[in-house]
C-alpha cells in the first residue's frame, strides 16, 4: 500500500464552456436597447395620447407594436447564439430580418387606407423606438470592444515560413 490514497480518476463528462464576454457584452447591449426603445415608444404613445384626434394613438400603438416586432427577435437570437453554429447563427439572423422586414410592410400596407389609423403617427413611433434601439445596441457593442481570439490552425505557420515558389 502506497502512503497516498489513491484518487479516482476524473469523470469525463463534458465540461460546460464559460460563457465569452462577448456574449454577455452582446446579450447586455440587445437588453438595453430593448428598453430604450420601448420606452421612447412609449413616449411617442403618450403624446399621441394627449393630441385630440384618436388616429394618432392608433397609429403611435402600431409603430410601437411594430418597433417589438423589429427589436425582440435580435434580443432572441442574442440568447440562442450561443447554441448555434456559426452557419445556422447568420442563417438565423438573416431570416429574422427577412421575415422583420415582411411584417413590417404587410401591416403598413394593411393599415395604409385605414383612416382611424395615422400612419405619421405610426412611422414617428417605428422611427423613434426601432432606431433609436439599434442606435444604442451599436454605441455599447462598440464600446465593448471584444477581441478576436483567433488560434492559427497548425499548417499556417509552416505556410509562412516555407519559401515562396512562383
Amino acid at each position: 500500500m502506497s502512503p497516498q490514497p489513491e484518487t479516482p480518476a476524473p469523470a469525463t463528462r463534458p465540461r460546460k464552456r464559460p460563457r465569452a464576454a462577448g456574449d454577455r457584452a452582446m446579450q447586455r447591449s440587445t437588453l438595453v436597447a430593448l428598453v430604450v426603445g420601448v420606452v421612447l415608444a412609449g413616449v411617442v404613445v403618450a403624446i399621441a395620447a394627449s393630441r385630440p384626434d384618436p388616429a394618432a394613438l392608433w397609429g403611435a400603438l402600431v409603430g410601437s407594436g411594430l418597433t417589438l416586432v423589429m427589436v425582440l427577435p435580435t434580443v432572441a437570437i442574442t440568447f440562442l447564439g450561443k447554441r448555434l453554429t456559426p452557419i445556422s447563427m447568420a442563417a438565423t439572423v438573416l431570416g429574422s430580418w427577412a421575415v422583420k422586414m415582411f411584417i413590417v410592410i404587410l401591416v403598413l400596407i394593411a393599415v395604409r387606407d385605414v383612416e382611424s389609423v395615422s400612419m405619421p403617427w405610426i412611422g414617428l413611433a417605428l422611427l423613434v423606438g426601432a432606431v433609436s434601439a439599434v442606435l444604442v445596441e451599436a454605441v455599447l457593442l462598440a464600446r465593448a470592444r471584444q477581441p478576436l481570439d483567433v488560434e492559427p490552425s497548425q499548417g499556417a505557420d509552416e505556410a509562412q515560413d516555407a519559401p515562396d515558389r512562383a
